[in-house]
């Protein structure tokens, strides 16, 4: 925060340099205003001490009326500039696998479940930071873009289900379009100084689109913090979807795939954590505290708290005293 004085419309402050003719003319009107006394006909009056004294303070008391008019004019005030600095953090986005493998039933009552578990249970501990959901099957959506409202943030998660996408036409899991399109959208809202992070949450078994390592690559580039969550049991599992079976007579199997995950993470330069290990929020969260975080947004808000009230207080008895001297005790004669 900062304070300095100064003036609304400075270029009326000129004005106090045409005081000086100002005084210069008043004092030439004033000797040719004076009425001569002739000796023959009555004597000039001598001006009693007080009256000498007053006479003399007309003139500097105009000018200094004046003065405080035009000072007032140009709109005195004292100028603060606020910092305001909205909440620090850094930006996270959740990059969520809706793929059918999702509905394996080896995390009770399905993986997804989990997913939802684990991404809400990652929002509610966010605190200031800016958060962001992709979801992808075949294709990849921005689901919700960053942003620090973590309430709308958990309603819109808990709409997220298989059916979001069309799974006739998006049917399949591209981890590697899913991370090229979290980095697009991290490059679009980039705030300097902020660090960055991905959290992919997935079984790990990307069979289309981009190769993973190519998302990967990128994010590691731009300097994103990579952390995968692998979601899966130890064996293969069947999937069912509205209780049927999927792949019918040739059953697909859904499995987790650690190795794909482990190697992405090496890649981006990043961790992997597996869902089964209670630990692993506390570890994603470990790291992210060491983040850099950096304010949303720095705005420097101007307020101003004008004097001139005070200018007009003060020329007001200025005004009273000058119109009593001018006007009533140092009248002259009427002619």
């Amino acid at each position: 925060m900062s304070q300095a004085w100064t003036f609304a419309h400075p270029s009326v402050l000129w004005a106090l340099t045409s005081l000086f003719g100002y005084a210069m003319l008043r004092s030439w009107q004033r000797r040719a205003d004076r009425t001569p006394y002739p000796p023959l006909q009555y004597r000039r009056p001598r001006a009693a001490g007080l009256t000498r004294l007053l006479s003399l303070l007309e003139l500097p008391l105009e000018l200094l009326l004046l003065a405080v008019v035009i000072v007032g004019l140009a709109g005195p005030h004292r100028r603060t500039d606020l910092e305001l600095i909205e909440d620090e953090g850094v930006d996270v986005v959740l990059v969520l696998d809706v793929s059918l493998s999702m509905l394996a039933a080896d995390f009770p009552p399905n993986r997804l479940e989990a997913l939802r578990t684990i991404a809400r249970d990652f929002i509610a501990r966010s605190g200031s930071h800016r958060v962001g959901l992709v979801i992808f099957a075949r294709d990849a959506y921005v689901q919700t873009p960053l942003t620090t409202d973590h309430r709308v943030l958990l309603e819109l998660l808990e709409g997220v289900t298989v059916d979001t996408l069309d799974q006739a036409l998006s049917g399949g899991t591209a981890i590697g379009d899913a991370l090229l399109v979290t980095a697009q959208h991290l490059e679009s809202r980039k705030i300097e100084g902020r660090d960055r992070a991905v959290v992919l949450i997935t079984d790990g078994e990307s069979n289309m689109g981009s190769e993973p390592e190519l998302g990967a690559r990128f994010l590691r580039h731009m300097g994103a913090r990579f952390y995968a969550i692998g979601i899966g049991g130890e064996e293969p599992i069947e999937v069912f979807v509205d209780g049927e079976r999927l792949g019918g007579d040739s059953p697909y199997l859904a499995f987790l795939d650690d190795t794909q995950l482990e190697g992405l993470a090496a890649v981006a330069e990043g961790s992997y954590y597996r869902a089964t290990d209670v630990g692993a929020l506390e570890d994603i969260f470990g790291e992210l505290s060491r983040l850099e975080s950096a304010p949303l947004e720095v705005r420097v808000v101007e307020v101003r708290d004008f004097h001139t009230r005070y200018f007009a207080l003060a020329a007001l008895p200025l005004f009273l005293a000058q119109l009593w001297l001018g006007g009533v005790k140092l009248r002259r004669p009427l002619r």
